[in-house]
């Protein structure tokens, strides 16, 4: 192992954000880190390269999230793929931007439209427990009075 690599492995990320199956995106002083070990795939940016990051709504399913970052070299990449953890990424937004004042966001209100889509997230989750609890009471007070009924005739 290089001393560079060892470097890596012994300084802690600022921010992590965990998502699918032993996916992380790693944010250093100087470089973003994204790793899938299932896939065995390391990309390291370092963060003066990077020009834009753009956070889309997945294909199939809107709430994975993909991360693409424009490059000074006028390429783009796409860091993650079917990224789920809103939340934490939401929080290594203002750390990225600390690190990299410079770095355009797309959209460039992307730690607004997270916390509205997290917010919308429970708040429909909190609408399908309440329905599934107004049904489960609705069938038990059904019971009652069909019992209370049968039991006087």
């Amino acid at each position: 192992m290089s001393d560079n690599n060892d470097n890596y492995l012994k300084k802690p990320p600022i921010s992590t954000v965990r998502f699918g199956m032993g996916k992380e995106i790693r944010l250093y002083i100087d470089e973003l880190v994204v790793t899938s070990q299932e896939e065995d795939q390391e990309i390291r940016i370092a963060l003066e390269a990077i020009q834009r990051l753009t956070l889309v709504p997945g294909d199939p399913n809107p709430a994975k999230l993909v991360l693409m970052a424009d490059l000074d070299d006028d390429t783009t990449i796409i860091l993650a793929e079917g990224m789920s953890n809103a939340r934490d990424f939401r929080a290594m937004l203002p750390h990225l931007i600390e690190l990299s004042p410079d770095l355009q966001l797309d959209p460039p209100d992307m730690g607004e439209q997270l916390w509205q889509a997290l917010n919308n997230r429970r708040a429909w989750t909190l609408t399908c427990y309440g329905t599934i609890l107004l049904i489960c009471v609705s069938l038990c007070l059904l019971y009652l009075v069909v019992a209370f009924i049968g039991s006087h005739h």
